[in-house]
Order: C-alpha cells, then structure tokens, then sequence
C-alpha cells in the first residue's frame, strides 16, 4: 500500500490562510444581516444610544407587533400578491426563453450563430439604468392604452397598470448564457437516442433536457426571485401612482414613512430594521430550501459525476 502523502509546511499554511480569509469573507457578508437582526430588538433610545454595534436593553418585541400593524395598515396582502404574480411570471417567460435559447445556441447548427451569441454577451454590458428611461417612455406612449391615440399621445399608456411590471426584461442573456453552457455540459448521446425512438424537439427538451437542467433552473429562480422581491425603483417609477399594484419592496418602503417618531420627526430606525427583517425572511428561506441545487447550478453542470 501506498504511503499517505503528508502535506508540506508551506500547503498546510496556504490552506489556513486560504481558510480565514474565507472566514473574514463570511464574517463581513453577514454583518448587516446581523446588525439589522439584532437592531430589530432594540428600543429607539437603546439604538441611538449605541456605538458601532446595537446592543438591546432587553428582548423588546414591541417593534414587531407595530411592524405588523403597520403592513397590515398598508395592505400586506395585495403588495405580496402583486409581488408573487411578478416573480412567477418572470420565472416562467424567462426561463422558456433561456431554455429555447439554450438550446438553440448550443444545440442547433446555423450561419452567424457565435456571432449572434457574442451581440447577446454585449447587451450584459449596458447598465440597466440606461435603458429604463426609454422603456418608461415607451410603455408611456403605447398606442391606444390608457387613453392614447394611434401615435401614443394623449393619455397615460400602460402607466400605473399591469403591463408596467410584467412586459419589461422578458429575456436575460445571463439566463441564456447559463443554459447554454448547461447544455454543452451534457452528452448529446442522449438526444440521439430519444431522436432514434421518435422524439421530436419539444419531446427532447422535455423528457430528457429538462431534468438535467434542475440546477441551473434552481439558480434561475433563487436569482429571479430575489431580483423581483427586491426590485424597487422600477414599481415605484411605474406603479407608484397606483397603490392597488404596490409591491412589497414599494409597500415596505411607504409603511417606513409611517413609523417616524412623531415628537423629533425622526425614522424609528429599529422599526425601520424590523421591517427590513420580516420581507428578508422569504428570500432566505426560498435559498435555503434549493441550496442543494445551488452550487452545481452557478457552475453550470447539468449532470452529477
């Protein structure tokens, strides 16, 4: 038998360096999630009275019950709801379409295909904030909605309604990309032979594509799913005259206007950081429940070796 090869000094050092630096990376990522948690438990006086950590008095509880009072005031449910239709609808239109262009980029042999891929890459370049502008005056001016005539003027467009929050950013190049690599990582063999027992496209990607593609789909959804939980600035440009179509992240926003101090006219921070709190609960959740799936799907492996 062979002997166990012993490390040298110089790996065993690499390796703890490699270690604690991974350490002090954690420790720094989950520092705000830490400070808000414990914030939460903090009475406005115990906070502001605080140095660079918050250190509660005592367990205080109170500015859970008024966060509570204070979303339900503002119509928790509907801003939920509004929310959920988004993100399932963003999981599902852009998922078809990274899938099919997955494939297509992947699969398929046709002229100017790399190139066409390379000018899909080159749209993750543009800020999103550089288009928002024209996708604003765009659903603004759309014929014949919301009071517009034929050219689009006139009226309000689709501006304080549904399309607003569901037709922009239907496709993701990133979603794309990943798929596409997904896709090389798995034999062609097996399509062949779904090909031979008289498969057709639609029967491949299904039947045999799909349940290979769980971990990059796993990651589809955790990143969607956060991206539209999260998504502020968009609702509020587009919704936010509307309340009936508030999402959470706008409806949160809105119920922290209600929680100030009524005497100094000051954010009741802790409250402010309850809030914070109970809408950040979902998304971790949602995470911990896929996480398995996670890690092998940002690598883009569609099989397990």
């Amino acid at each position: 038998m062979k002997a166990v090869q012993q490390l040298s000094p110089r790996k065993i050092w690499g390796q703890t360096l490699a270690q604690l630096v991974l350490i002090a990376g954690s420790i720094f990522m989950a520092f705000p999630l830490v400070y808000q948690l414990v914030a939460s438990f903090c009475t406005q006086q115990a906070f502001l009275h605080s140095g660079w950590f918050p250190i509660p008095d005592s367990l205080y509880l109170g500015n859970y019950v008024q966060a509570f009072v204070a979303l339900q005031t503002g119509n928790l449910l509907v801003w939920i709801f509004n929310t959920l239709v988004r993100i399932v609808w963003y999981i599902l239109v852009p998922g078809v379409v990274a899938v099919l262009g997955g494939y297509i980029f992947s699969r398929l042999q046709w002229r100017g295909r790399e190139a066409m891929f390379v000018v899909l890459l080159a749209s993750m370049i543009v800020p999103s904030i550089v288009y928002m502008l024209p996708q604003y005056l765009l659903l603004a001016r759309w014929p014949l909605a919301g009071g517009n005539d034929i050219v689009g003027q006139g009226g309000h467009g689709f501006i304080n309604d549904w399309p607003a929050l569901l037709l922009p950013n239907l496709v993701n190049a990133y979603y794309i990309f990943l798929l596409r690599q997904t896709f090389y990582s798995i034999p062609s063999d097996y399509e062949d032979a779904a090909r031979v027992d008289g498969a057709n496209t639609l029967q491949v990607l299904w039947h045999v594509y799909l349940p290979m593609l769980k971990p990059a789909l796993t990651v589809l959804v955790i990143f969607q799913s956060m991206h539209i939980w999260n998504d502020y600035i968009w609702p509020l440009a587009t919704v936010g005259g509307n309340a009936d179509l508030w999402t959470i992240s706008v409806g949160v926003q809105r119920a922290m206007t209600m929680v100030s101090d009524e005497h100094s006219h000051m954010l009741n921070y802790p409250l402010a950081f309850t809030l914070a709190t109970l809408t950040t609960i979902p998304i971790v959740l949602l995470f911990l429940f896929l996480q398995r799936y996670f890690k092998e799907g940002v690598q883009g492996m569609g099989l397990k070796g």
